[in-house]
């Protein structure tokens, strides 16, 4: 078999070393018992169902809601404008 060499390491070094890690990596999320750590490596991976929204704090929830109501009202300010007032007060001084 041809091997590659790598700053004193094989090509089949490599891919051996990257197995092992993640056999190590799988041994180390079936012992775990953290619920936390198993959602992060569950939406890291792409695993997650849940939408972010469910696992906002009702605070957030409400201000959003209440964000959004404003605008369904007319009683936003359109983005240009808010642009305008920005560059005015901290480009032109």
């Amino acid at each position: 078999m041809n091997r590659i060499r790598m700053e004193n390491v094989t090509f089949m070094e490599v891919v051996i070393m990257d197995i092992a890690l993640k056999y190590r990596i799988v041994e180390k999320i079936i012992q775990s018992n953290d619920d936390t750590l198993l959602n992060e490596i569950k939406s890291l991976v792409g695993l997650s169902e849940d939408d972010f929204w469910t696992e906002l704090p009702t605070e957030v929830k409400q201000a959003v809601n209440k964000a959004k109501a404003e605008l369904d009202r007319g009683e936003g300010i359109p983005h240009t404008q808010v642009m305008a007032e920005m560059k005015d007060r901290y480009l032109n001084r």
